[in-house]
Parts: C-alpha cells; structure tokens; sequence
C-alpha cells in the first residue's frame, strides 16, 4: 500500500527565485504525479497555497490539514510537507513560494525585531488555515488571488502592488492567528528527519545500513528508527523501499533498460522483491507500468 512517505524528485525543491524579486507562483496537479500525490518535502521560502479544484489533505509536520476547493494554507519555511487528494477528488492547487526576504525589512528595524523574527522564530507558527467563512482569512485569500493575477501580467508597476498585498496578508497572518494550540517544532527535530532524508536520496542506489543513516547523524540505530516513525508516520525501510520505487519510474519509461537492470540500478538486491513492492505501492507490475506509459507513437510502432 501506498503510504505517501516519497519525497519528491528534488526533496529540497530548488524554485530557482530571482534574488532581485524573489517570488514564484505556480501550479500543482495531483493527477498529473507519478503516485497521485505531493511527496514530502521543503523549500526555503513561504508557501501561501489555495485549492482550486477538489479536496486535499495537506500535511505539515505531523499536523493534517483538510482542505476543499476555495481553502487555502500559509506554510513557514523550511517545513517538511505533503499533499494527499482526498478520495474521490481530481485535486489541484496554486501556490505562492515567498523569500522571507520579502519580510524582514531591514535588518536591526523595528519592523523586523516586532513582526518578523518573533514569528519566523516561533516553533508553533508553521501552518495557518485559510477558509473563506473567517473574515480575516477570507481577505487572505482575495489578496492571494490577486498577486497570482499581478504576477501573471506584470504590467508597469506590478511589483509595488504585490509588495503592498504581501505585506498585508503578513500584517493578517501575524495579527490574527492562533497558534497556542500548534506543537513545537522541536517534538519532532525536523532537520534530522531532513538529514537522514538526504542521505538516503544521495546513496539509495547502493547498499544502506541503518548503521550508515544512524553514523551519519551520529545517533544511535533505535534513536534513528524512533526519530524518523515519530516524524513521518513509517519506518525507514518503508521509505527507503518507496523512493527506490519511484526512482525507478523514470527508468522505465526513459529507457529501454531491462526490469532486472533497473532493479539493481535503483539499489534492489533482489528483482522479485523489487516486482513484489512495486506491484504493491503501484498496483500493476513494472512491465505494466511501462506499457502503460510509453508515449502513443511508440505503442504504435510497436504494434
């Protein structure tokens, strides 16, 4: 079964802003990933997201967030997140990805020491829900709309005017969310999970011990295991065994390389288990897959 633990191709998504107005707006279509869903990862920047179309589950942290067309999220930066479409949803959502640059004034202003370091600093200010029946919340929502136009255009003048929209949906967020009730970020130590992450992104085509993960954090082995369970919901194994699966997608549908070669090449010692977990988490064979993918003028030549 699909545990929606993969990370996605680059876990730490590089959005490649411009330093000079460092500000993306882009859109995600659930139908359109590999597994049906956006795997766990983390930017740099904030992340202002509204569902226009069906229903997601957002998870940020450990913490669930359900959201149907029209709702939206605000997601500090540096936070491992996921996307999930709630069943029976064809989902798809826009996301703004904010610098904190944009924030934080100058250094040393007051602006900076009263509305922007308390916030980016504080451990349970990660994630805002945004549902248009709150007034505040509402008009974080119109502005989001509106940035996502201005931006699209760029017609004369355009950043002034997404720099004011920013700046007032920062004065709403900071003014008005609750965040009493939203658990540390150091409960869960997400830079571990972050590093434990990136090792096994950067060796999943060799052999991994578990020793090797737990050295490189220099934790124990049961420390490591506790650690990564705690945060992600999954085991390590259960992670490593689906990101080697997802690796090997491209594979299949890039190359012509055999099913056995593309097993080893993602790091499986063994092809039936590799076709044993690959039927499991995609629900047809690698063969099938394949077949499946291949582009309509190569069905064809084939035929």
């Amino acid at each position: 079964m699909n545990n929606g633990i993969i990370v996605d191709e680059n876990q730490k998504a590089n959005f490649s802003l411009p330093c000079d107005f460092p500000i993306r707006v882009y859109e995600t279509n659930l139908q359109e990933k590999p597994y049906g869903y956006n795997g766990w990862h983390w930017h740099d920047e904030f992340q202002l997201c509204v569902v226009q179309e069906g229903a997601i589950c957002m998870t940020v942290q450990k913490k669930e967030y359900l959201l149907e067309t029209g709702e939206g999220i605000f997601i500090n930066a540096g936070l491992l997140h996921m996307t999930h479409p709630i069943q029976g949803h064809n989902a798809r959502y826009l996301c703004i990805n904010i610098h904190p640059v944009m924030f934080s004034f100058f250094r040393g202003s007051l602006l900076e020491q009263k509305y922007f370091l308390p916030y980016i600093q504080n451990g349970g200010f990660f994630a805002v829900p945004l549902k248009p029946d709150a007034e505040w919340q509402l008009e974080v929502l119109k502005r989001q709309n509106i940035l996502s136009g201005l931006m699209e255009k760029q017609e004369p003048g355009y950043e002034l005017e997404v720099y004011i929209h920013l700046i007032s949906i920062w004065k709403d967020l900071v003014l008005n969310a609750d965040v009493s009730g939203q658990v540390e970020f150091s409960v869960f130590r997400h830079e571990e999970i972050k590093e434990i992450i990136t090792y096994i992104q950067q060796h999943y085509a060799g052999h991994i011990s578990l020793q090797d993960i737990a050295s490189s954090l220099h934790i124990s082995k049961s420390g490591c295991c506790r650690l990564f369970k705690q945060a992600l919901n999954c085991t390590i194994l259960d992670y490593l065994t689906e990101y080697r699966i997802q690796k090997s997608l491209t594979l299949l549908t890039g190359t012509d390389k055999s099913v056995t070669q593309i097993a080893y090449d993602v790091g499986f010692s063994c092809v039936s288990y590799y076709i044993k977990k690959f039927n499991l988490t995609m629900h047809m064979t690698p063969g099938a897959y394949r077949k499946m993918k291949q582009p309509v003028s190569r069905k064809a030549h084939n035929a």
